[in-house]
C-alpha cells in the first residue's frame, strides 16, 4: 500500500490517499473545496478511486466531499453511522461555526461501522472525539488512518458536544493493542507509531 498526504484547506487538516498495486485508490477525509491537486494526482497516476472515506463528521474533514464526488461519481462514501447526520446538518458538523457556512452533502453514502472491512482496511469503532469516530487499519502493511483519535504526541479534542473523555481514552487504549510497528497518519500532525504513542500515553497514565 503506499500513501500520499495532501492539505486543501486552511485548518491544516490532513487528507490521505492511499494505492494499491492495481490501482485502486481510498481517499480518507477531504477538508475544502480546494482540492485540485488530489484530482490532479489520481487523474495523472491512473488510479481508481473507489472510496472516500470518512474519519468522523467534523466540517474540517467533510467540506470538500461534493467536490470530490462530483469528480469521482462512483466511488463510494462512508462514515460512521452515528456521524452521518453531520453530512446533512451543519449543526452537527460545525461547518456554520468552523467555515461559516452550510455545508451539506447533496449525494448518496454508506453508514459504517467497527468491524466492517472495507477493501485493505478494518474499521475501528474510536468514539471520543465525535460519537462516530472511527479508525482505518491495514494488517498487512501496518497502516492506521487515525483521524483525529490518535496525534502524534497528543490526541484529539473532546470539548466538543457530543465529546467524551472517557471514550477517547478508551478508544486510545484500544488502538494501542495494534502492533507496535504499525504507522500512524493523523488529521492534524506528522505521522508516529503505535509504539511511541504508547510510550507517551502511558507517561500521561492513559495507558
Amino acid at each position: 500500500m503506499k500513501i500520499k498526504r495532501f492539505n486543501t484547506g486552511g485548518f491544516m487538516t490532513h487528507s490521505y490517499l492511499a494505492w494499491e498495486d492495481d490501482g485502486t485508490a481510498y481517499l480518507f477525509d477531504c477538508e475544502g473545496e480546494r482540492i485540485d491537486k488530489i484530482i490532479d494526482f489520481i487523474d495523472e497516476n491512473k488510479l481508481d478511486l473507489k472510496y472516500i472515506i470518512l474519519t468522523h463528521g467534523h466540517s474540517d474533514h467533510i467540506c470538500g466531499l461534493n467536490r470530490v464526488k462530483n469528480s469521482y461519481p462512483d466511488a463510494k462514501v462512508l462514515i460512521g453511522d452515528e456521524d452521518a447526520e453531520c453530512l446533512v446538518d451543519p449543526n452537527q458538523s460545525h461547518s456554520n461555526y468552523i467555515f461559516g457556512i452550510d455545508f451539506v452533502y447533496n449525494g448518496p453514502f454508506k453508514r459504517i461501522k467497527g468491524g466492517d472491512v472495507i477493501g485493505k482496511f478494518r474499521v475501528i469503532d474510536t468514539p471520543g472525539h465525535t460519537v462516530g469516530s472511527k479508525c482505518f487499519f491495514d494488517e498487512e502493511d501496518k497502516i492506521l488512518i487515525s483521524g483525529d483519535t490518535m496525534f502524534r504526541r497528543s490526541f484529539g479534542r473532546y470539548d466538543f458536544p457530543g465529546s467524551s473523555g472517557e471514550q477517547l481514552f478508551n478508544s486510545l487504549r484500544r488502538l494501542c493493542k495494534l502492533p507496535n510497528e504499525t504507522v500512524v497518519y493523523s488529521g492534524h500532525t506528522e505521522s508516529t507509531t503505535i509504539g511511541e504513542e504508547k510510550i507517551f500515553l502511558s507517561s500521561l497514565g492513559i495507558l
